[in-house]
């Protein structure tokens, strides 16, 4: 049961992050410029396109929802090959609280669903035509909130730690092995 909820997640996330690419999220409006997240010292502002998808599993929903720098004209450009960023979040659940981060989706499935298990991804470099690289966070605590919209938002608790899990099409030259992810409203 565990293998294929895990085959599920990873299948949705794929989904998702496909979507990302030129969906509208249902708003005309570019989100504010106070929603955004960091990588070290790169910066990345929400550029409007996010997808959301939950699924149940068994008992337990599972919400995976991908925030993406993409707009109209591009997006970021600002750094270098380090350009364009995603951030995916995987969470047991529908509700607003403090999530605890799991190291893996692997984990996600096997945490026990009342601590409120969530996985955090970040891939930067999208932007670019030389590679990109997918970081994902191994501890920390995530808030996630719902507006009148029904969107969530995602805020880290303090800066979350990240270790380089994939390389896409070489990576990013000159990726770090980890990095510190910070997140400020991402939606």
């Amino acid at each position: 049961m565990k293998k294929h909820l895990l085959k599920l997640i990873t299948l949705a996330s794929i989904v998702v992050l496909a979507s990302c690419g030129g969906g509208d999220n249902g708003s005309s409006v570019a989100p504010a410029a106070s929603s955004f997240w960091t990588m070290d010292a790169y910066s990345y502002q929400d550029g409007g396109y996010s997808a959301t998808s939950t699924s149940v599993i068994g008992t337990s929903p599972v919400t995976v929802a991908v925030v993406s720098t993409a707009t109209l004209d591009g997006g970021d450009t600002a750094n270098g090959a380090f350009s364009g960023s995603s951030i995916s979040f995987s969470f047991v659940g529908t509700t607003a609280g403090i999530y605890q981060v799991v190291p893996s989706k692997t984990a996600l499935v096997t945490a026990n669903p009342t601590t409120l298990p969530i996985v955090v991804e970040s891939t930067v470099g999208v932007a670019v035509t030389t590679g990109s690289t997918l970081y994902t966070a191994s501890s920390g605590q995530v808030k996630v909130s719902i507006d009148s919209a029904g969107k969530f938002h995602f805020d880290s608790v303090g800066s979350l730690p990240t270790a380089k899990t994939l390389d896409v099409s070489g990576g990013v030259a000159g990726a770090h092995g980890s990095m510190s992810l910070t997140i400020h409203n991402a939606y």
